[in-house]
């Protein structure tokens, strides 16, 4: 490594003091009163040591400031000695002075390194839980019997935000949408980086001496210009590899720590996802090889459109069917929002368009799978797996063909809210089902609940659920849960009817292909809000300004059920009770007594306003 100017941080109760060194490009930052509401340690060895040396030290003594970390904590008292010995004599130490002691914390903190459990998060994109994704013969199998089978499977899993950046603001940050204010996928503006993004999971890994990594898919208008271009990297991320704008598996720039990284189509080369497997490997070797902990967060293009399968996994599932849900094909909908009353069944070639989406997802899985087996092998050859949590989920869930929609998410039903969400790591027993909710905003407090963070920062409105994961026994005492759905619609649609069947523009072909082939799709086959514009369109849009809804989703042992309210002319309201209808086919709102409503209704005001702790609920204990 080249040498490089840095800066270690002495922090003090009312200041910080800068001491300056040239060093192996290395930055090291030592809080001694950061631990002061911290509980006593896990892992006392070398605290002894070190509380025994300042014991014996004069009062400049260079061991008084070390890492403050969950495994190496003093008490408060100690915390409090240490806080004395920070005189100003000490910052008037020699350079021989300095040197022993950023040696002997590098020692120190070395030593509480290899202790440390690291964290992998692997974020999927438009991943289902209702349409098969999971099961025993679909295309994650791999996965399922390293990481899944050996860890811990949440059944109640839920994206807060059904649509990419929104979500995956929520996933960075901890914090509704109505926090973040990141509304649709024209997302992560000024506003955004200069408020909640700085208060991100990354920040606060590093924070706490994790060497953090991110590649993938970040925020949908990640890499334009108005937000800093492909120089800009997030805080809180050491090494990045960032996609530009949406998924997408060939031709595609990314930023490579802030250099732009151009990409053709040449699999070999140029497959996104093994790119990130790849990248993902050279993090981790240089992580393992260094013994320092690690976060890493990957954000794969699978399995969002234009699902470009890797060629040895192409036509794997052709001919496959999407799964026929009770919902599949149920339109028009006349007790629901305007779109739904709108839109009419698929006709044979979208059913087939919509069978084609099925196949290419699954085969744009396999890759990840493999992804998958690479690291766990990588990681267990290191000698780290057993310490190290590996987290699986996606930014929200999906539909191909319920309630005749074609494809897409953003939807309020169960399809497009559910997701995978499964853990292995240090202190989770193996075979794990648990019935308890788990959110997106809780994705953030958890992560940094296993890094040693004792206390969730107030501005996260979700919790940790490692202790649900890390208890014993076999037995789950829930109690219950509400929390809230969110979204805030697309382009702004007309309240009028307007009829559906539109012809496309001539020369056009409608949308089509051939189920056998999953290269087959022909013609416009794109769900996009401006189908309800006005616009010449085909017969399946998704979205209109006025899909905008909150809802609160409510579970428990006697309580499964959301209840909605949109933004639009009507106010329309949407209330299921899933314990009885889980495909969300009745609504209820029309014949549910004013006092029930009203009730439901007051407790989503409450959530449309929470924030931070008072947006936290207690999560099931076990017994």
């Amino acid at each position: 490594r080249k040498p490089c100017r840095r800066e270690f941080f002495v922090q003090r109760c009312d200041h910080s003091v800068k001491l300056h060194h040239t060093c192996s490009c290395c930055t090291l930052q030592y809080c001694a009163l950061c631990a002061r509401t911290s509980r006593p340690s896990r892992n006392t060895r070398s605290t002894r040591w070190l509380t025994r040396a300042l014991d014996n030290s004069p009062p400049n003594s260079t061991l008084a400031v070390h890492q403050a970390n969950k495994n190496n904590r003093p008490k408060p008292t100690f915390c409090r000695s240490v806080g004395t010995l920070l005189n100003e004599k000490f910052f008037e130490m020699q350079h021989y002075s300095f040197l022993v002691f950023v040696g002997v914390i590098a020692v120190v903190d070395r030593a509480n390194a290899a202790q440390k459990p690291n964290v992998l998060f692997l974020l999927t994109d438009d991943q289902d839980i209702m349409l098969g994704s999971m099961d025993l013969d679909g295309p994650l199998k791999k996965t399922r019997e390293l990481i899944v089978d050996n860890g811990a499977f949440f059944t109640n899993a839920f994206a807060n935000t059904p649509i990419c950046c929104p979500s995956r603001a929520e996933i960075q940050t901890g914090r509704y949408m109505h926090n973040t204010k990141v509304y649709g996928n024209d997302c992560g503006g000024k506003d955004f980086i200069k408020g909640p993004e700085t208060q991100n999971v990354a920040h606060y890994a590093k924070i706490l001496g994790y060497t953090t990594f991110y590649a993938g898919k970040y925020l949908n208008t990640y890499g334009s210009a108005d937000v800093g271009g492909l120089e800009r990297i997030p805080p809180g991320w050491d090494q990045w590899y960032g996609l530009q704008g949406n998924s997408k598996y060939y031709n595609y720039k990314v930023s490579n720590n802030g250099v732009t990284e151009q990409h053709g189509i040449d699999y070999a080369s140029d497959y996104f996802t093994d790119r990130l497997a790849n990248r993902t490997l050279e993090f981790l070797a240089n992580a393992t090889r260094n013994n320092v902990p690690f976060f890493a967060m990957i954000g794969t293009p699978a399995c969002h459109g234009p699902n470009d399968p890797a060629p040895h996994y192409m036509q794997t599932y052709a001919g496959r069917t999407s799964p026929r849900l009770p919902s599949w094909n149920v339109a028009p909908n006349p007790d629901k929002h305007w779109l739904l009353r709108e839109i009419v069944p698929m006709d044979s070639g979208h059913i087939n368009v919509s069978d084609v989406f099925f196949q290419r997802r699954w085969s744009v899985l396999r890759s990840v799978d493999d992804m998958v087996e690479r690291w766990v092998t990588f990681l267990q050859g290191a000698g780290v797996f057993d310490n190290t949590f590996f987290i699986y989920s996606s930014d929200h869930g999906y539909h191909l063909g319920e309630f005749g929609m074609l494809y897409d998410k953003r939807m309020l039903y169960e399809t497009d809210i559910r997701v995978p969400l499964f853990v292995k790591g240090p202190g989770i027993n193996a075979g794990q089902t648990l019935n308890a909710s788990a959110v997106h905003i809780d994705l953030a407090p958890t992560i940094l609940d296993m890094m040693g963070l004792d206390t969730t920062p107030a501005q996260m409105d979700g919790q940790s659920w490692l202790p649900l994961v890390t208890s014993t026994g076999s037995a789950m005492a829930t109690d219950t849960r509400s929390f809230m759905v969110e979204y805030s619609g697309g382009a702004g649609i007309p309240e009028e009817d307007l009829p559906v069947y539109d012809l496309l523009p001539a020369g056009n072909k409608f949308c089509t292909a051939d189920a056998s082939d999953e290269t087959s799709i022909q013609g416009k086959c794109s769900c996009t809000f401006g189908a309800m514009g006005g616009r010449k369109r085909d017969v399946s849009p998704c979205d209109g300004k006025n899909n905008s809804y909150a809802c609160v989703r409510t579970l428990g042992p006697t309580e499964n059920w959301i209840y909605c309210e949109f933004t639009d002319a009507e106010n329309f309201v949407e209330y299921y009770n899933l314990a009885a209808d889980p495909y969300n086919l009745k609504n209820l709102a029309s014949t549910a007594s004013p006092d029930q409503l009203k009730t439901m209704s007051q407790q989503l005001k409450t959530l449309r306003a929470c924030s931070g702790t008072n947006c936290r609920h207690t999560h099931p204990t076990r017994t």
